[in-house]
C-alpha cells in the first residue's frame, strides 16, 4: 500500500484495500487528518494536517475503457485505444 505525503502510522491503522477499491469505483477521493511536529525559525509546534490521502484520477497515466487498466501517455497502444 502506498499512500504519498501521508504518515505511515495513519495508513497503517486507517487505510484498507477497501479504501482502495471504494476510491476506484466511486471516483472520489479520500482526506486523512494527522498531527505532527512543525519547526519555523526554531519554534517547534503540533500542528493538524489534513492532506488528500487516496484519489483516483493519476494524471501521468491514460485510463483504458475498463478503467482499471493504465497505460503510460506516449505508449504505441494509445493509439489504437482511441479508434
Amino acid at each position: 500500500m502506498r499512500a504519498k505525503g501521508i504518515k505511515k502510522a495513519y495508513v497503517r491503522k486507517n487505510v484498507r484495500h477497501t479504501h482502495f477499491l471504494n476510491v476506484l469505483r466511486t471516483q472520489q477521493s479520500t482526506t486523512s487528518e494527522f498531527c505532527k511536529f512543525q519547526s519555523t525559525n526554531h519554534v517547534i509546534q503540533t500542528v493538524k494536517v489534513t492532506k488528500k490521502c487516496l484519489d483516483a484520477f493519476d494524471d501521468k497515466r491514460y485510463i483504458l475503457e475498463d478503467g482499471v487498466t493504465t497505460l503510460v501517455y506516449g505508449h504505441k497502444d494509445i493509439r489504437c485505444a482511441n479508434k
